[in-house]
């Protein structure tokens, strides 16, 4: 399994990257269940529906509405969400994103999947290069 990251829903919700977006698409329509199955299964935490959320309202004005229905659209597809319950993850984190020039959420992410064996994130944020034990996978 792979992990999936914001800017993947991100770039399907916005068409942004141009040159990004079918691959994006491409990739959140192997996650829709298509009689009672869907052809991949990726894992997130809470911070990419948060993150997403946070960014289409504060940044690009989209009306809680719209939201509601990218988030419920969201919940539809085969993702399985890690919860996070280590408090001394969080510390590392916000020491990680720091030493290497990411963000939080890039770091949270990554000290998820290492804690989870989780090896490679669909992501088009090259932040996920830095961690030396994940691989970072451009959807096609």
């Amino acid at each position: 399994m792979k992990f999936i990251d914001v800017g993947v829903f991100l770039c399907v919700a916005l068409k942004q990257p141009r040159e990004r977006y079918q691959g994006c698409k491409a990739l959140l329509e192997r996650l829709e269940f298509r009689e009672g199955k869907a052809r991949e299964k990726v894992a997130t935490t809470i911070l990419t529906p948060t993150v997403f959320y946070f960014i289409l309202e504060n940044r690009e004005k989209i009306s809680k509405a719209q939201l509601t229905k990218a988030i419920l659209s969201m919940r539809a597809l085969n993702i399985a969400f890690v919860p996070l319950t280590d408090g001394k993850l969080i510390e590392r984190a916000a020491r990680l994103a720091e030493q290497k020039g990411t963000d939080f959420d890039d770091a949270l992410n990554a000290l998820t999947m290492e804690k989870r064996g989780i090896k490679e994130i669909y992501a088009l944020d090259a932040h996920y290069d830095r961690f030396e034990w994940v691989r970072r996978v451009v959807p096609t």
